[in-house]
């Protein structure tokens, strides 16, 4: 009976660790699609933006994608 739960467990090491790398690559999957910004275009908070598109929650206006600004390998702006 010792082995059969040995043998249980092992099994149960093995699947889980395989399910991690799943999970790392669906992380990475929404690291890039969250690099969308959007914010009210009325800037009812100022700068503030979200990472998904929704409504304004002062304004009620739909929140619009903000261009992300492009830097060179200096660091510096376009």
């Amino acid at each position: 009976m010792n082995k059969v739960i040995i043998a249980s467990l092992l099994f149960l090491s093995a699947a889980c660790s395989g399910n991690k790398s799943e999970k790392e690559a669906a992380g990475a999957e929404t690291h890039a699609v969250s690099e969308k910004k959007y914010a009210c275009p009325m800037q009812c908070e100022g700068e503030k933006t979200y990472a998904e598109a929704g409504k304004c929650p002062v304004c009620k206006m739909e929140l619009q994608e903000v261009a992300l600004a492009e830097t060179d390998s200096t660091g510096h702006q376009h």
